[in-house]
């Protein structure tokens, strides 16, 4: 049984990038092992002449963006550590935790309720939770706007 599209953009944006998480943090991995061009030249007119400073300032800076599945995620990082907050979030409460897990395996929510033995109204409620904080988590790392 397929699931139910969100209705919100921004929740079926975060949705996206929950159900890709891996594919994401793999692309960072490579983004991040792969070897660079030459180094840029700031816009201040000094540029650094040595690859290992070079090197380590791409390091620090945060990602941009990677392509994942040829769709470009802006901010990989910062996905990433929303659906980490997310996840321990949710890791507090066993039925959230269980909603959670299952929800973003595939699972509908009619063999998610009789699976833990609640109502389906109890299993709505906690996916809005879900879903606000997890809205919460992205509007507070900069990658969505609710208005």
């Amino acid at each position: 049984m397929q699931q139910r599209r969100a209705r919100d953009r921004n929740v079926r944006l975060i949705e996206y990038m929950i159900c890709h998480e891996k594919q994401i943090a793999e692309a960072v991995e490579e983004a991040r092992l792969s070897v660079f061009g030459a180094p840029e030249i700031p816009s201040g007119g000094s540029a650094i002449s040595k690859p290992t400073e070079a090197q380590a300032i791409r390091l620090a800076d945060e990602l941009r963006e990677v392509d994942v599945d040829g769709r470009s995620v802006e901010w990989p990082e910062r996905w990433l550590k929303v659906i980490s907050a997310v996840r321990k979030w949710c890791g507090r409460d066993t039925i959230r935790k269980e909603v959670f897990r299952r929800r973003y395996k595939g699972d509908g929510y009619v063999s998610t309720c009789q699976a833990i033995h609640i109502a389906q109204q109890t299993y709505s409620d906690v996916l809005g939770r879900i879903r606000d904080y997890e809205v919460k988590c992205a509007c507070q790392a900069q990658l969505i706007k609710v208005f």
